[in-house]
């Protein structure tokens, strides 16, 4: 028994000895939605570079939105001063 595996960008079939990319999902936290699993086969080899004309697709997406790291978030140190006097509070209670 073999597996054939269709290229999801050309349509093509990926031959037994021809390198390929299984891109996959994994969305743990993604309650109700579609959760884990692969998401396609490409070709891996520069011709006919199925593989990197995705991939430049998803570095593009990188960057159409806002980075994640810009959102200003409160310091470790301010968050274990937080947390002291939160417990200090339950104390006095």
């Amino acid at each position: 028994m073999s597996i054939i595996y269709t290229c999801n960008f050309c349509g093509e079939t990926i031959d037994r000895d021809q390198p390929f990319v299984t891109l996959n999902g994994n969305g743990d936290r993604s309650d109700g939605y579609w959760r884990t699993g692969y998401v396609g086969h490409y070709h891996a080899d520069p011709d006919p570079g199925c593989w990197t004309r995705i991939l430049e697709v998803i570095q593009a997406a990188d960057d159409w939105g806002p980075r994640l790291d810009r959102i200003p978030t409160a310091s470790p140190q301010l968050i274990a001063a937080r947390r002291r006097r939160h417990r200090s509070g339950d104390e006095q209670a």
